[in-house]
Parts: structure tokens; C-alpha cells; sequence
């Protein structure tokens, strides 16, 4: 095959491209002229996404902290009580949330689903942000102390950015997890606070709307490009 062959191929395939990627316009105005999937999707599931994912990595980096630096009685219990919520099934951890919530008299809204997706975004963040640290030498915040720096500085300015990457993968991962969630926003979520995903599932049920399909389909654009993040940084982490 001579040199001009790829060049002559590129035309062709940019033609492909703008075949296959052409209908994803009309996916996305579809999707934008529904108020009630808008809503969904810009006031729930984004806002309690981003909320979830922030919170999870507040919470999980603390835990990891805790569990990976500190050694004190009764460890490993705490470690198994805060990764439970990776055994237990979503569906029944909705429930007893739901019961929890009714006992106490506490109306569904946008923050009961955000205590919900804390429950189950947390795990994967200290799994994360403990894989990093165990790969992380601890004299070099030694190193740092002992040239005048105090604990705080040390951390921030030493183990914070070696950590970006496993607080970049786990934040990522959280973000994913509530953005996606069915099971407990079936049973957390309130009149004004319907995400997406159970807004797709009550229309799938009474109707048959293109929205539904232009909705799901900007959902995995959206975790599919997540994914690919996570993959790169996890890349470049092996290549450092």
C-alpha cells in the first residue's frame, strides 16, 4: 500500500464518523426540549452527583487516613463496617433506609438521596484512596517534618498531590455510582426530586416516549467518558 493510500481512506472515514456520531445531535436536542428530563437531570441527578462525589472523597480520604496510618483495637471491624455497603444489595439497603426515614419522620427530598448515595459512594472511595496510600512511602512526610514542617503542611504539601490520581479515580467512581442509582432513589427520592434514572423508569413503565432513549443514551455518553478518565489516569499512574 503506498503512502497517499491513508490519506485517500481519511475522507471515508470521516464520512463513517459523521454517520454513526450524526444522530447523537438529534438524541441531544430531543433530550433538552423535555422540561420534566431537564429537570431530572440538571436539578437531581447532576446536583446530587457532584454533592455525593465531594462528600464521598471528604469522607473516604479521612477513613482511609484512618485506617491505613493508625493501628488501635477494633480495625478491622471498622474497616468492614464502612465497606458493608459493597455487600449488602442496593434494593435492601433502600428499604431500611426507607423505614429509617419513615420512622423518624423525615420527608423524602433531594438530601435524604443524598445520605442514601453517601452510604454507598464512600466504599469505593476508600478502596481507592487506600490503594494509594499503601503505595505510599511515609518517610517522605518524615523527610519534610524534619526539615520544619509541621504535620498539616507535610500532608498537603507532600501526600495530597501523590494522591491525586487515587482522589481523582475515587471521586470519579462516586460521581458514577450516584449518577447511575435506581435502587435507593426508588425509595429516597421525593415528588421534587426525581433523578433521571427513576424518571426514565416510571416512563419506560406507562409509555413509550424517544425521550427515554435520548436520556438513556446521554447517561452512558457520560459514564462511558467517566470511565475513560479513570482508565487514562490509571495509565499514566503505571507509566509514573
Amino acid at each position: 500500500m503506498s503512502a497517499r493510500s491513508p490519506r485517500l481512506l481519511l475522507p471515508f472515514v470521516a464520512a463513517v464518523y459523521l454517520g454513526l456520531l450524526a444522530p447523537l445531535v438529534v438524541v441531544i436536542a430531543v433530550f433538552f426540549a423535555s422540561p420534566a428530563f431537564v429537570t431530572a437531570f440538571f436539578r437531581v441527578s447532576l446536583v446530587v452527583g457532584l454533592l455525593a462525589a465531594s462528600l464521598a472523597t471528604v469522607l473516604g480520604t479521612s477513613a482511609a487516613l484512618g485506617l491505613v496510618r493508625f493501628r488501635f483495637f477494633g480495625r478491622e471491624a471498622v474497616e468492614t463496617f464502612f465497606l458493608a455497603p459493597l455487600l449488602v444489595p442496593e434494593i435492601l439497603l433502600g428499604a431500611a433506609l426507607y423505614l429509617f426515614y419513615a420512622r423518624l419522620a423525615v420527608q423524602a427530598s433531594i438530601w435524604t438521596l443524598l445520605c442514601g448515595h453517601l452510604v454507598i459512594c464512600t466504599p469505593y472511595v476508600i478502596r481507592s484512596v487506600t490503594a494509594g496510600l499503601a503505595g505510599l512511602d511515609p518517610r517522605l512526610e518524615e523527610a519534610a517534618m524534619s526539615l520544619g514542617a509541621t504535620r498539616v503542611q507535610a500532608f498537603f504539601k507532600i501526600t495530597l498531590p501523590l494522591l491525586r490520581s487515587s482522589l481523582v479515580s475515587g471521586a470519579i467512581f462516586a460521581f458514577i455510582i450516584s449518577f447511575s442509582d435506581i435502587n435507593l432513589a426508588l425509595f429516597l427520592s421525593g415528588p421534587q426530586s426525581t433523578s433521571l434514572p427513576v424518571h426514565i423508569f416510571s416512563q419506560i413503565q406507562w409509555q413509550g416516549d424517544p425521550t427515554m432513549a435520548a436520556a438513556s443514551s446521554m447517561q452512558i455518553v457520560i459514564i462511558g467518558l467517566l470511565i475513560l478518565v479513570v482508565q487514562r489516569i490509571f495509565r499514566l499512574r503505571l507509566v509514573v
